[in-house]
């Protein structure tokens, strides 16, 4: 009697540089990787893991997205269990919010809009670690000028004033994830020129450091909250400088961290991978929690190049397979994205050359570099060539 070949696939939402860790974790596994770009030029099309489906984004065009995803799965039903994975929040918000339609015909990590809301949600985020005892930056909710006037007297200075739904910020404002404050008059002054938009931000304080007092945690929770895959990193350098996105990140080994996170995550019932950011306060001798992504962050992969399966065991579990019990040290390893991370090394003093040098010793792996999958690197380097001899032209 012939066994059935079972067809493994998954759908990948949002293409850019994100999704790369994702795409290649899964191709690498023989899992067959559909991706949809938010346009047609985003990097992780162009992977020899990947088979591109074309370009919708779910901010723009929502109703027409969910009509192909759906008429895509009628056409493919050779494919059991067919795995629908976001990389970015305006792809985890367009499943949240079609997670009734899309369930009927795609498997995914637990996500509907009430789960949602404690993580994409900066005040409801807040709150809960308060709850929880989880130690975070003291945050204020401003209503009106008033009350911005109010919080400046409490002289909690540095500040930062940042939206409590990035992503709907990100649409109508740009892509800043907050507006720092050194005194009272800059915060005043920021409330003047955002005055309508006051009752979408929060002020929260700064816990001061250099950027490689970050710390990252990742893993994949089951649908019974365990975790599995657990990586612990260390950011080294971001860009922009000061709020931005890492470019440069190093396996770390830091006692409890992991265990905060866990504790965490299982009271609120977590399911999914998870993307967990940390900063320590050297004058207290403590972490705060900074935020929870409800999905992988751009630096993933350097948890598959730290020996950790965690993205394949997400594909495992979400398709009723058993995920390995062996647990996994992590190796040591440097994750770099090259071109922003020369960028923040421009814009921060404290990066010499020899600093520099310094901080990319030991083995590395690339964001958009892969020896066994080299068309995003051209396609990256492409489109930026393509952009700047396009500025020059102007």
């Amino acid at each position: 009697m012939q066994i059935p070949v079972i067809e493994r696939a998954a759908v990948v939402l949002g293409m850019g540089p994100t999704a790369l860790g994702l795409v290649r974790a899964l191709g690498r596994k023989n899992v067959k990787v559909f991706g949809i770009g938010l346009n047609r030029f985003e990097v992780s099309l162009s992977s020899r893991y990947c088979q591109r489906l074309g370009a919708i984004d779910p901010r723009y065009e929502p109703q027409k997205l969910l009509d192909f995803l759906i008429e895509f799965r009628l056409k493919n039903s050779k494919y059991t269990n067919l795995v629908l994975y976001p990389s970015g929040d305006e792809c985890v918000v367009f499943i949240a919010e079609n997670h009734k339609e899309l369930s009927q015909y795609y498997t995914f990590s637990k996500l509907n809009p009430n789960f949602l809301e404690l993580f994409l949600n900066k005040w409801c985020f807040y709150e809960a670690c308060i709850e929880h005892d989880l130690p975070a930056p003291a945050s204020f909710r401003i209503e009106d000028a008033q009350d911005l006037e109010q919080i400046a007297k409490n002289d909690s200075f540095p500040c930062i004033m940042k939206p409590i739904y990035y992503h709907r910020w990100a649409m109508k404002e740009g892509l800043n994830k907050a507006v720092f404050c050194r005194d009272i008059s800059e915060l005043l002054d920021c409330g003047r020129k955002l005055s309508e938009n006051l009752p979408e931000l929060i002020i929260q304080e700064v816990i001061e450091g250099e950027e490689d007092n970050i710390y990252v945690v990742a893993a994949y929770f089951d649908r019974n909250s365990t975790p599995h895959g657990i990586f612990v990193g260390q950011k080294i350098r971001q860009y922009p400088v000061g709020f931005g996105t890492t470019t440069l990140i190093r396996t770390a080994d830091v006692s409890g961290l992991a265990e905060r996170s866990v504790n965490f995550l299982q009271k609120v019932g977590y399911q999914g991978l998870v993307d967990v950011e940390y900063k320590y306060d050297r004058s207290t001798d403590s972490f705060y929690i900074i935020e929870i992504n409800p999905r992988l962050g751009r630096w993933y992969g350097i948890v598959e190049a730290a020996g950790h399966d965690t993205i394949y065991y997400s594909y495992l579990d979400l398709t009723h397979q058993p995920i390995p019990k062996h647990a996994s040290e992590s190796r040591q390893v440097t994750w770099v994205f090259v071109l922003r991370d020369v960028l923040s090394v421009m814009n921060n003093k404290f990066w010499g050359i020899s600093n520099t040098f310094k901080s990319y010793a030991g083995k590395k792996t690339w964001c958009i570099w892969a020896r066994d999958d080299i068309r995003p690197f051209f396609a990256f380097f492409g489109e930026v060539i393509s952009k700047g001899l396009k500025r020059l032209s102007q």
